[in-house]
């Protein structure tokens, strides 16, 4: 079907997955720990991918061990960096937030293309850019302006930052990706995640913060592992293969409407008139964004 292979149906269940990700990092607080999630999601990921990839891993390494650099950078920032970053700022703020600060993503990816890769930037796209990162601080402040003079900020929303960051770098440096195929690609990048959680893993454990899953963790886990872990990272590489980072990146914008959709139905969350506004000026900052683009496509 060729509905399975379109870009825009594909990088918008990406998007539906992600939300999946907000709300189980959000119902794991107080179930299982952050950075066991980590690891856990990781190592599983990797047994999937050598088993469907088993074929390809071979001829795959031959193309990746010249860029050995490039996959461990990747595998990083990507995947264990930006998903430690995700469940230790889910302990500190609600998933609607969550969702809302990763549906920026776009200009944390425009920014990083303009400095890594020397993009430019046009004043409707720096105008995006700077809508967004104000509805950022809306997010980041609950609305009180006040506590943005006064530094009162929730740290949850300041590492979820720091968190579409990481993945900003990851999303730009898919566009230096040798020609080769998103799944045993994927399956190098998980081995690079799994073991880069470790050390994580370890400082959990000797630090007395590690929380083992009960049957709801199990459950927690395996949506984890399947839909934003699994699924998602390979739609969104099969996006950027045919769209490219930057549009790519847009699709990101429908993760707070899901997330807030499903924050509100499973985690009884309540969503406040400054997520709206907050909501709004991230549609606009895309728009704009996006707008040149449309422009040449007419």
């Amino acid at each position: 079907m060729k509905i399975l292979t379109n870009p825009h149906f594909l990088l918008t269940l990406t998007s539906i997955f992600w939300a999946f990700n907000t709300v189980a990092g959000r119902a794991a607080v107080d179930e299982v720990s952050p950075l066991l999630i980590v690891s856990v999601r990781w190592f599983f990921v990797s047994i999937i991918l050598s088993i469907l990839c088993r074929n390809q891993l071979i001829e795959t390494w031959s193309t990746l061990n010249k860029k050995i650099k490039w996959l461990i950078f990747m595998g990083l920032f990507g995947f264990t960096g930006f998903n430690s970053a995700y469940y230790v700022a889910a302990h500190d703020t609600i998933a609607i937030n969550l969702g809302l600060v990763q549906g920026t993503m776009p200009a944390f990816i425009i920014i990083i293309a303009w400095i890594w890769l020397k993009d430019k930037i046009n004043f409707t796209q720096f105008l995006g850019v700077l809508i967004t990162f104000i509805a950022v601080l809306i997010v980041v402040c609950s609305g009180n302006f006040n506590a943005l003079i006064e530094l009162e900020l929730n740290s949850g929303d300041i590492v979820m930052i720091f968190a579409c960051t990481l993945y900003a770098i990851y999303a730009v440096g898919l566009r230096k990706k040798p020609k080769i195929s998103a799944l045993p690609l994927l399956t190098f990048f998980a081995y690079i995640a799994f073991l880069g959680s470790l050390p994580g893993l370890i400082y959990e454990i000797y630090s007395n913060q590690l929380i083992l899953p009960g049957q709801k963790g199990f459950i927690i886990l395996g949506v984890i592992i399947i839909f934003p872990s699994f699924l998602a990272q390979i739609f969104f590489m099969k996006g950027v293969e045919k769209i490219g980072p930057s549009r790519s990146g847009l699709y990101t914008n429908l993760v707070p409407v899901f997330s807030s959709l499903l924050a509100v139905f499973f985690l009884g969350e309540e969503f406040q008139f400054f997520h709206l506004l907050s909501l709004m000026m991230i549609f606009t900052g895309i728009y704009l964004f996006e707008y040149n683009q449309v422009q040449k496509l007419k």
